[in-house]
């Protein structure tokens, strides 16, 4: 049976995107390399397609992986699921599902409506029972020892080989009560179950590139945690409602330098994952700011609308108009199938590396115990900005200059974005260019009767703005050479296989993949609309410029009263 790796086909309209990339590149667009190029890409048409860039039987990585049980957590997330894919792709024999039920839905619907996620289409073509290699339990990080039953915990200790920890609670505001059970407590009781495992090959822990963000430069290596992560927990435990409502309102002041709380508790968690790692095969990714796939199983798919997806789907939506943001900062950006190929290499080097030095049994010399052996835990920092930077400006450039061939049908108007370094300058034009049109807006809305709704949606722009700003106006170095030499130790049909070597990736082709999918997957927006939505495009445009006119001559005749009144003006 061949393991292969799948894209999504193209639709007719490529043709009318080739000039776009040319243009992107600085580039004359030669006519008959064109036209060979839309040729070749509209094959496929407007459906899913599987290619197989090489029949592969056999690597070192797919034979890590062939036949083996992993336990996975966070298998239902935005990760998780890609990983669950690429896994049940190469063939491992079973994949224990570790997950909880969730706004009304048991875990097996919850699980049901992961499979009948686009992601899995291929597969489900490929091998159509591939479900039954899934074996679901109940099981919930925020619990104590998981939630788990003895049964479930007896499955796990005497079958998983392989455990991938992809769970987190990854929302800035999250209270530090629960971000610390999900992600710190949660982390140490997954370790401690692993500690059991009869027959444990790898242990991988997926954090962040910014867990040391009050650092400039960040290298693979562990840092002094910010508090010791047991008297956390400690603490969290003994928590009372008044007293975690006091902590909420003062949480700011008790995790600076860390900016939220989601990167305080990553901080916290690795150093755990650093006390187990001393005995167990651990190795830690740590992927910078993940967004939508680049090829693999589909081309621009994402399923949420965190970090850079918020902002780009908010500036293509005509909501977000202005960012206080430097253009100039690099962005270290990094394509969702690009980290899961990295976690999974890196759970085989790790396993080759350490395999020979899993602890043993003390034993005797001359009367003297010997201690076992302490191996050194690797840590990838799985980032662009290293080998491949871009800058802000380039991503908006790129986002806008594809945008304006498939803009979505839905948004608000057409795409206005503005970016300043300045602090005052953003509030400034915030008011200007968001809350002001949102009131006039509003007004509007109320005179006819129907519910105002712009303004509150602004509060909910302006909250995701705070959050991510600290991330937009920051720099950091992020040094990674053990994630270059394990790129550089791939062989080259596992390069083929498992693709994470980003001074590969073409950003100017990306992006191309980027925006169509954020269109497709966040958007929810067919292709058959995309003519009415460059049509309607084309009247905003038109309407815009007339509303420009009149906003700023009444700006005008406001500024040119207001000082007359004041005697500044002498005619």
């Amino acid at each position: 049976m061949f393991a292969q790796r799948y894209v999504i086909g193209n639709d007719k309209r490529i043709g009318s995107e080739a000039p776009v990339r040319a243009r992107l590149r600085g580039q004359n667009t030669d006519r008959r390399a064109m036209d060979m190029r839309v040729s070749e890409e509209t094959a496929h048409n407007n459906e899913l397609t599987m290619t197989e860039e090489r029949k592969i039987t056999s690597t070192p990585v797919m034979e890590f992986y062939r036949d083996k049980c992993v336990l996975i957590t966070g298998g239902t997330g935005f990760i998780g699921r890609l990983l669950i894919e690429k896994m049940l792709r190469i063939n491992v024999r079973q994949i224990i599902l570790l997950s909880r039920p969730k706004k009304g839905k048991t875990v097996q619907e919850r699980c049901d409506d992961l499979f009948s996620s686009v992601v899995f289409m291929n597969l489900k073509k490929e091998f159509p029972t591939f479900t039954e290699r899934v074996k679901l339990i109940d099981g919930d990080l925020q619990h104590p020892s998981l939630g788990l039953s003895e049964e479930s915990i007896e499955f796990i200790v005497n079958n998983a080989q392989i455990v991938l920890h992809a769970a987190s609670d990854v929302r800035f505001d999250q209270a530090l009560k629960k971000a610390i059970e999900v992600n710190v407590r949660g982390t140490r009781d997954l370790l401690r179950l692993t500690e059991r495992i009869v027959n444990l090959q790898v242990f991988i822990y997926i954090s962040t590139a910014y867990s040391n963000c009050p650092q400039s430069v960040i290298k693979e290596t562990f840092y002094p945690p910010p508090s010791d992560p047991q008297s956390m927990i400690n603490l969290v435990e003994a928590m009372d409602e008044r007293f975690e409502e006091h902590m909420n309102k003062t949480v700011n002041d008790f995790i600076h330098p860390w900016p939220n709380t989601y990167v305080y508790t990553k901080a916290l968690t690795e150093d755990i994952v650093r006390q187990y790692g001393q005995l167990l095969p651990v190795a830690v990714v740590r992927p910078s700011i993940v967004i939508a796939t680049n090829e693999e199983p589909i081309g621009g798919w994402t399923d949420n609308i965190y970090g850079l997806n918020g902002v780009i789907a908010g500036v293509a939506l005509g909501i977000i108009r202005i960012m206080h943001v430097d253009d100039n900062n690099a962005a270290d950006i990094i394509p969702a199938d690009y980290v899961v190929n990295a976690v999974l290499a890196a759970g085989w080097q790790t396993y080759i590396e350490r395999k020979h030095e899993r602890p043993l049994p003390a034993t005797q010399s001359n009367g003297e115990l010997k201690g076992v052996a302490k191996p050194r835990t690797k840590i990838y920092n799985c980032v662009t900005g290293s080998d491949n930077p871009i800058s802000y400006q380039k991503i908006y450039e790129y986002s806008i200059e594809v945008g304006k061939s498939c803009p979505p049908k839905k948004s608000l108007w057409i795409v206005c974005h503005n970016t300043t370094k300045s602090k005052y300058m953003y509030e400034f034009y915030k008011l200007l260019y968001h809350l002001l049109p949102a009131f006039l807006i509003d007004t509007y809305l109320r005179a006819i009767r129907r519910t105002p709704r712009i303004m509150d949606l602004y509060r909910k722009v302006h909250k995701f703005a705070t959050v991510i700003e600290y991330f937009a106006n920051g720099k950091w170095t992020f040094e990674n050479e053990n994630m270059r030499s394990l790129r550089e130790r791939l062989s080259p049909d596992d390069q083929i296989m498992f693709p994470c070597n980003v001074k590969k990736l073409v950003w100017v082709d990306y992006f191309w993949t980027y925006i169509h999918g954020l269109r497709k997957h966040i958007a929810n927006e067919p292709l058959e609309n995309l003519d009415e939505a460059i049509k309607r495009h084309k009247q905003m445009r038109i309407l815009h410029f007339f509303i420009l006119v009149a906003y700023y001559s009444v700006c005008a005749l406001i500024l040119f009263y207001l000082a007359k009144a004041v005697g500044i003006l002498l005619f």
